[in-house]
């Protein structure tokens, strides 16, 4: 194959990729001197649909996204630059914005049969011409250390997002944690195409401009808020694609593991002209709803990620048995579960929206270590604690917003991550500062501001950043991790380390 040569988009670290496409426009991208079409995405890495970690079944996918204008497209990969495999690539149309023409091609590209721990190289061509070239390296095994960063309500094109994107890529994590709302205002494939992959797949790597994150580590994420923006009939969240037609870009964009509950008791509701629901669903597959929520390994963790969104109940009996099932089902030193609405917040914006403390005591007793969230634009840590809710009335509500969960403390206050590294209880984390304006800029050195009377003014709050945007770093191996929490200009403003043993 003969390789077109441009000066743009020739190098980034990570996983080195050589492209062929020059910007011509906002989020568009040209092969100078062919018929291809426009790039709207440039070629990402995503997990796929592997959770368990089986050495010679791991999978990767690549995707990318076009203007509706047809090609063909080969993929190859290897483990040597003689690659060796071919994938089959799959193509689907999608909604970018309304009109009947404003539609796109979202191809994806799996990558099967793979080892873990191990480096591979791609090369996707077209007509003969090569258009990409890059390497990616697969889920580490257990015994091996894991880094990776958290961060959420990010892409809005801000330039707290392109700096956290900059100092996260330096960080060189094996993966992105995001903590949802990935995409503002409403979770369209429009605004991914504006906000997320220009930012976190640059061709360039400067806090002014972003990184090439998505080319170079895979993506996990949870759905959120901003992802399910309308409301139906009775003022639950849901997706309206008579208003928004390309609504739910999580679903299409994004490839992530299908272990979870095929039927979940409350899932995202559609609504809206049956034709455009039909086409998103077409799109998306078995991603909608399984999607929604997920379990996967990396290393000596767990993770489990959860849909929080207030149409949610997080006492079905359904969805508990399904935690339970998988939490017990691990054998990982490290048990972690992400969520978008965080149990335990001071902050003003969400403070009523306390649904997932139920799950707690849950949570609790299936050994789990760290519960990350975003939805607040702000760093909270908290200390060790346990909760015991004493009336959990209104967490199976999902109508109001007042999901106010009151219950009783135990709060591990001789933990200080330095000289104690054995927490009693569970640290939880709300990582939502990576790129939105910021919540309660003043509750920073305040611990007065940060109890709440419906707490009983309890302290449970141990940092609280939200004057600076940033991102948390997890540096995780079998009996020792550290949590670093890292600013818009590359500054550590809170660290801790946890052991077990």
């Amino acid at each position: 194959m003969s390789q077109i040569t441009r000066r743009q988009f020739l190098r980034s670290a990570g996983g080195v990729t050589f492209l062929a496409l020059t910007p011509i426009g906002s989020g568009l991208f040209a092969a100078a001197g062919t018929d291809l079409p426009k790039f709207t995405a440039l070629p990402y890495i995503q997990p796929g649909n592997s959770s368990l970690l089986i050495d010679d079944r791991e999978s990767i996918v690549v995707a990318w996204q076009t203007e509706l204008k047809t090609a063909e497209f080969t993929f190859e990969y290897g483990a040597t630059k003689s690659y060796g495999k071919k994938a089959q690539v799959t193509r689907s149309v999608r909604r970018q914005g309304t009109g009947d023409t404003n539609q796109c091609y979202n191809y994806a590209a799996e990558l099967t049969s793979l080892k873990l721990s191990k480096q591979y190289y791609y090369r996707l061509a077209s007509g003969g011409q090569t258009i990409a070239e890059g390497y990616f390296s697969t889920r580490k095994k257990r015994g091996e250390p894991v880094r990776f960063a958290a961060f959420g309500d990010n892409a809005h094109g801000d330039p707290g997002q392109r700096a956290i994107a900059y100092y996260t890529y330096q960080s060189k994590p094996d993966f992105i944690m995001n903590t949802g709302d990935n995409v503002y205002e409403s979770g369209l494939d429009s605004e991914y195409i504006q906000y997320f992959y220009p930012i976190y797949n640059s061709d360039a790597a400067d806090p002014a401009i972003g990184a090439p994150l998505l080319r170079s580590v895979p993506f996990y994420t949870v759905l959120a808020n901003h992802d399910v923006p309308h409301k139906d009939a009775l003022k639950n969240p849901a997706a309206d694609f008579d208003e928004d037609p390309d609504s739910l870009g999580y679903y299409t964009a994004m490839h992530l593991p299908l272990n979870g509950p095929t039927a979940p008791t409350n899932p995202t509701a559609v609504l809206g002209n049956a034709g455009l629901i039909n086409e998103f669903k077409t799109c998306a597959g078995d991603r909608f709803p399984t999607m929604a929520n997920y379990s996967f390994d990396y290393g000596d963790v767990h993770f489990l990620c959860l849909d929080s969104n207030l149409y949610v109940d997080p006492t079905d009996a359904a969805l508990q048995s399904w935690i339970t099932s998988d939490l017990k089902g691990t054998d990982a030193t490290w048990k972690i579960v992400v969520a978008h609405h965080p149990a335990f917040n001071v902050g003003h914006q969400h403070f009523k929206e306390q649904q997932f403390r139920v799950l707690c005591p849950l949570f609790e007793s299936l050994g789990v270590d760290f519960v990350l969230y975003g939805h607040e634009h702000t760093y909270q840590r908290t200390m060790p604690l346990k909760f015991q809710p004493t009336d959990a009335s209104k967490a199976p509500d999902v109508t109001p917003e007042d999901r106010r969960i009151p219950g009783a403390f135990t709060i591990d206050r001789s933990f200080d991550g330095k000289t104690n590294t054995k927490p009693n209880g569970i640290i939880h984390v709300t990582t939502g500062a990576g790129g939105k304006e910021l919540y309660d800029p003043d509750f920073d050195n305040s611990p007065e501001k940060w109890l709440h009377k419906d707490d009983d003014n309890t302290a449970y709050v141990a940092r609280f950043v939200s004057s600076a945007h940033s991102f948390t770093l997890f540096d995780v191996e079998a009996s020792s991790l550290t949590m670093t929490q890292i600013d818009e200009t590359g500054k550590e403003v809170d660290k801790i380390q946890v052991t077990k043993t």
